[in-house]
C-alpha cells in the first residue's frame, strides 16, 4: 500500500489522468475539458472510489482537481464577483471529492462486511473439519472396540456360521467379503490370496504389503510351499520348524483354498504378518476353517457364474439373456439373407443410465417384458443386451424396417403405462434397427 492505496490504483489514476490530458492537448482546444459537461474525470473518480474505496477516491478527486485547475484557472471577468468566480471554479472538484467519498465509503463498508464474512466462513471450516475429525476418530475408536470385543468371543463355530451366512453367488461381493471376514477374525496386518495356475500358484491381490516387502508374487511347482499344499497336507504354521524350512520366509500361515465336497484346490491363503498375541492355536484353526470356506466360496460362485451364462432366461424370466441373443440374431440374420427376407430390432435403452439405480433397472427390464408379453406378436422376443447400461434389444423376425419405426411408437406407449412416475418413458430411448447392422463385421476384419 503507498499512503493507503494499492498501487494498482495509483496507476490507473495517473495513466487515466495522463491519456484524456494528451489528447486534449493534441486533438482538442487544450482547455484541459473545462467546457465539457459531465467532465470526464468525473469517470476516473467514480471508477476508483467504486473499486478501491474511499482513500482511492479521495487520490483520484485530488489528482482530477490539480489536473484541472493548475496552470488553467479560467480569466475572471470585469467586475465579476470573487466568491462567485472561485465558487465557480472550486464546484467540481468539491463534487468530484464529495462524492468519491460517499462511494468509497459505501466501498469499504462492503469490503469491511465481506472481509468479516470470509473470516467467519474460514472459522465456520475449521470447527466443521474439527467436527469431521473428531466423528472420523470416534468411528474408528468404535470400529477398534467392535473388533476387540469379536476376538475375545470368536469361536470356529461363530466364525464358520457368519462365513455360511454371506452371500457367495457374486463374486465382487464375495470378494469385499473375504477381506471383511479375514480381517475380522484373524486380524492380519499383511496377507495375500492366491489362484492356482498350471506352473504353480499364481498372486491375485495383497493388502499391507509395502514397497519395501520382498514377497514373491509367483510360487513355481518347485517351491516346498507348494509342494506342501498340492499335497493336501494341513496348513503350513512358522511356529513349527519343518513348516518353517518349508515357508522359506514367505509369511507365517499358508493354507490350501479348498472345496471340501470336491477336494478341488482352487488357490492359497497366505499370512505374512500378524501382531503376536494374535498368533496362537486358536488363529491357527480358524485360518483352517477359512480356507476351507474360500475354497467352497470360490467354486459355488464359479459354478454360478457358468449356470448363469448358460441361461436362456435373464433375471426376471421375462427376457432372454444376452448370451442367447447373440446366437438367435446371427442364425436369423443367415437366414433371412439366404431365403431373403429381412428382420428388424428395437433397441431400448436409458438416455442416462447412470442416472438409474439398480431397483429401476430392474422395474424397466420387468415393465419391458410385460409390454412385450402382452403388446407384440409371440414370435417377437426381448433380449438383453448390456445388463450393466440397463439396455435391450426386442427382435422383430420377418419385420422390415419401416414397420419396426411404427412398432416403437407402439412399444412406447405400451411402456407409458406400465413404468412408475419415477421413471418417466421420456427418459428412455427406443431406436429401430435392423439385426445385419449390428452383425456387421468391422472394416478391417476378414470375412471368410
Amino acid at each position: 500500500m503507498i499512503l493507503g492505496v494499492r498501487p494498482v490504483a495509483w496507476l490507473e489514476i495517473v495513466v487515466f489522468i495522463a491519456a484524456a490530458l494528451a489528447i486534449d492537448f493534441f486533438v482538442l482546444d487544450g482547455d484541459r475539458f473545462w467546457s465539457v459537461r459531465p467532465h470526464p474525470f468525473w469517470l476516473i473518480v467514480i471508477l476508483v472510489a467504486v473499486q478501491y474505496g474511499a482513500n482511492a477516491s479521495l487520490v483520484a478527486g485530488l489528482t482530477a482537481s490539480l489536473a484541472l485547475t493548475a496552470g488553467n484557472l479560467p480569466t475572471p471577468e470585469l467586475g465579476a464577483d470573487v466568491f462567485q468566480y472561485w465558487a465557480g471554479v472550486g464546484l467540481r472538484p468539491a463534487l468530484w471529492i464529495g462524492v468519491g467519498q460517499i462511494l468509497g465509503q459505501m466501498r469499504d463498508r462492503e469490503l469491511v462486511d465481506r472481509a468479516r464474512l470470509r473470516t467467519r466462513i474460514t472459522d465456520l471450516e475449521e470447527q466443521n473439519q474439527l467436527i469431521a475429525n473428531g466423528f472420523e476418530e470416534l468411528k474408528r475408536t468404535k470400529s477398534a472396540l467392535e473388533a476387540r470385543i469379536a476376538r475375545q468371543f470368536r469361536t470356529v463355530i461363530t466364525t464358520y456360521r457368519a462365513a455360511q451366512s454371506m452371500d457367495v453367488t457374486d463374486e465382487e461381493r464375495l470378494s469385499r467379503g473375504l477381506d471383511q471376514l479375514i480381517q475380522s477374525i484373524l486380524s492380519p496386518q499383511k496377507y495375500s490370496l492366491w489362484s492356482l495356475g498350471p506352473d504353480g500358484f499364481e498372486f491375485e491381490r495383497a493388502v499391507g504389503w509395502t514397497e519395501t516387502d520382498t514377497y514373491e508374487r509367483r510360487l513355481e511347482l518347485a517351491h516346498p510351499l507348494v509342494q506342501h499344499i498340492l499335497g493336501r497336507e494341513p496348513a503350513l504354521c512358522a511356529a513349527r520348524p519343518a513348516d518353517e524350512r518349508k515357508l522359506l520366509g514367505q509369511g507365517l500361515l499358508a493354507g490350501a483354498l479348498i472345496d471340501m465336497d470336491s477336494g478341488e484346490i482352487v488357490g492359497m491363503l497366505k499370512i505374512e504378518e500378524t501382531a503376536f498375541l494374535d498368533f496362537n492355536l486358536y488363529t491357527l484353526e480358524n485360518f483352517n476353517v477359512i480356507c476351507s470356506w474360500i475354497g467352497a466360496a470360490r467354486v459355488r460362485a464359479r459354478r454360478w457364474r457358468q449356470l448363469q451364462a448358460d441361461r436362456v432366461t435373464g433375471a426376471n424370466d421375462l427376457l432372454m439373456s444376452a448370451e442367447v441373443s447373440e446366437r438367435v440374431f446371427a442364425l436369423l440374420a443367415q437366414l433371412g439373407h439366404r431365403k431373403g427376407f429381412s428382420s428388424s430390432q428395437l433397441i431400448v435403452r436409458p438416455s442416462d443410465p447412470d442416472a438409474l439405480g439398480p431397483e429401476q433397472h430392474s422395474i424397466l427390464a420387468l415393465a419391458l417384458g410385460e409390454a412385450v408379453r402382452t403388446t407384440f406378436r409371440a414370435t417377437d422376443l426381448a433380449f438383453e443386451r448390456e445388463r450393466e447400461d440397463a439396455e435391450y434389444a426386442i427382435l422383430l423376425p420377418g419385420t422390415p424396417l419401416d414397420d419396426a419405426e411404427l412398432l416403437a411408437g407402439k412399444l412406447r406407449t405400451a411402456l407409458e403405462r406400465r413404468l412408475p412416475p419415477s421413471l418417466p418413458s421420456a427418459a428412455i430411448l427406443i431406436e429401430a434397427r435392423t439385426i445385419e447392422n449390428d452383425l456387421a463385421p468391422a472394416p478391417d476384419a476378414v470375412t471368410p
